[in-house]
């Protein structure tokens, strides 16, 4: 949970550059800060839960297949 909550003040350090933008790139910001939390607390909490490598397995695994 640490690592989450780590992740998501590296998140807020971008804050600087977006506080400059548009209400629309500002709102698109917080949705996606929240889906980011939403996820990867569920990823640590829960077992059965993907994580985010387990994603990029499930979408990039056809590479390794070929790579051997």
């Amino acid at each position: 949970m640490i690592v989450v909550l780590f992740f998501a003040g590296l998140y807020f350090l971008d804050w600087s550059s977006i506080r400059s933008s548009n209400k629309k790139m500002k709102v698109g910001y917080f949705i996606l800060l929240f889906c980011y939390l939403v996820w990867n607390t569920l990823a640590v909490s829960w077992p059965g839960w993907p994580t985010p490598n387990d994603m990029i397995l499930l979408v990039f695994g056809w590479a390794d297949r070929i790579s051997q």
